[in-house]
């Protein structure tokens, strides 16, 4: 056997067993699914010195090809509350602020386009039918439990590395991403974890989710979010 065959079979056996867990009465149903919408509830910090801020915020993930926009609210309910825009789109990712609509910051350029398609590419936790319709991602098993995912099309060499369980339930990503501070952005280690699962719509998604920085001086957890609605948007017949 060659090693690049063996290789193969190992990132086969590896995305069977995630499949079988994100889609536990068979995959028919997901097949049709565009999208998925979620509407979520959580809290965010600039810093590891700042303090929680709450949020609320709509995301739709696509699951066709690599976009998403995830609109959020920081301190809903107050007046002047901004806006927030983290999004991957048309083969470009930004960070937009706005405050009563007018633009007030937009993040952009070759770094953005690398960060927000790794956080496109760990979607698979709120999108499971990624794995089944999105046709330019490659798979690669890089390790006992865990797959390294890429889209072919990218051209900045973004990936991430996906770990699950034994059972296949996807448990963390991975990556090298760019770390915006101040002007600059340096490439820091990142994780997103998934904490507990659910399921909707024949799917098993993340409920809980937490994201971080894994700085010099520590770990730095910037996010944490609570999936509160899930809708899938399906092709017409």
């Amino acid at each position: 056997m060659e090693a690049g065959e063996g290789k193969s079979e190992e990132t086969a056996r590896l995305l069977a067993r995630l499949r079988s867990f994100c889609f536990p009465g068979g995959e028919d149903r997901a097949r049709s699914v565009r999208s998925v919408r979620t509407t979520q509830s959580g809290e965010m910090r600039m810093s590891p010195e700042s303090r929680w801020v709450p949020f609320t915020a709509e995301e739709v993930t696509d699951a066709t090809r690599s976009s998403f926009r995830w609109e959020a609210h920081p301190n809903p309910g107050k007046i002047a509350s901004p806006t927030v825009i983290d999004a991957y789109e048309d083969g470009h990712g930004y960070l937009a602020v706005k405050v009563g609509g007018i633009p007030v910051k937009r993040v952009k350029g070759l770094d953005a386009d690398r960060g927000e398609l790794q956080r496109y590419l760990g979607s698979v936790i709120l999108c499971p039918p990624i794995l089944l319709n999105h046709p330019s991602l490659e798979w690669t098993a890089v390790g006992a439990l865990t797959l390294r995912v890429r889209d072919r099309i990218d051209s900045t060499g973004a990936t991430i590395d996906l770990e699950i369980s034994e059972e296949g339930c996807p448990m963390m990503c991975r990556a090298e991403r760019p770390r915006l501070v101040g002007k600059h952005a340096f490439m820091t280690a990142w994780s997103g974890s998934s904490l507990e699962f659910r399921e909707w719509e024949g799917m098993r998604v993340a409920r809980l989710m937490e994201a971080a920085w894994h700085l010099p001086e520590g770990l730095f957890t910037y996010y944490r979010a609570e999936i509160v609605s899930l809708t899938a948007q399906r092709q017409e017949k």
